[in-house]
């Protein structure tokens, strides 16, 4: 019996030797940064070399930038992906209305085509309205068309009312078309309206285009408006043309 309490006591003292019961580690164990499991004694003591804390501090700064760097990064293809979504509205001209109340026919104007290759809106001209109350035919004027390669908008011009009451044909002034290149927006000019009350033709001018190759806005002259109130033809002038750059 005494020989069997001295190996006990042995191998008590050979275990305190070798290191802590593992119930002694689990209630004295501390969480350092980084999640490393420290006896509470070495924590306290400050074993932990100063360079490994500075290690897992520089690390971590390191994370949380490389996820900072990602979130800025998704934010910028999320904006390049909503601009190639928006390139520019295009938008046709609407065409003309036809009336005939007695007489000849009446031919509304074609809207203006838009195109968008980059950059602003394009907006087509509305077509002319034609209208015959007694005699002759009347044909309102095509919108100009609109296109935008780069920069601003671009509005093409409205084709020009015609209305027959009596007598000849009347015929709007097309509208004019409205090109940008590159800078400010392009308006081209309104066709003129036609009228003829009694005898001869009326002839609306047409709408000046409008060019805009670089800088500033460019806007076309509007079509004169022509009116026969008795005898012979009326035609109205056309509109300037209008480039910038």
């Amino acid at each position: 019996m005494q020989r069997n309490t001295e190996n006990v006591q042995n191998a008590q003292e050979i275990r305190t030797k070798r290191g802590f019961r593992l119930s002694t580690l689990v209630a004295s164990a501390v969480v350092v940064a980084g999640g490393i499991i420290l006896p509470a004694t070495a924590a306290s003591a400050g074993t932990m070399p100063d360079t490994a804390v500075t290690t897992m501090v520089v690390h971590h700064k390191n994370h949380d930038q490389k996820d900072h760097h990602k979130k800025d990064h998704h934010k910028k293809d999320h904006h390049k992906k909503d601009h190639k979504k928006n390139p520019g509205n295009a938008t046709g001209g609407n065409g003309g209305n036809a009336t005939t109340n007695g007489g000849g026919n009446a031919t509304g104007g074609n809207g203006g085509n838009a195109t968008t290759n980059g950059g602003g809106n394009a907006t087509g001209g509305n077509g002319g309205d034609a209208t015959t109350n007694k005699g002759g035919n009347a044909t309102g004027g095509n919108g100009g068309n609109a296109t935008t390669n780069k920069g601003g908008d671009a509005t093409g011009g409205n084709g020009g009312d015609a209305t027959t009451n009596k007598g000849g044909n009347a015929t709007g002034g097309n509208g004019g078309n409205a090109t940008t290149n590159k800078g400010g927006d392009a308006t081209g000019g309104d066709g003129g309206n036609a009228t003829t009350n009694k005898g001869g033709n009326a002839t609306g001018g047409d709408g000046g285009n409008a060019t805009t190759n670089k800088g500033g806005d460019a806007t076309g002259g509007d079509g004169g408006n022509a009116t026969t109130n008795a005898g012979g033809n009326a035609t109205g002038g056309n509109g300037g043309d209008a480039t910038a750059g």
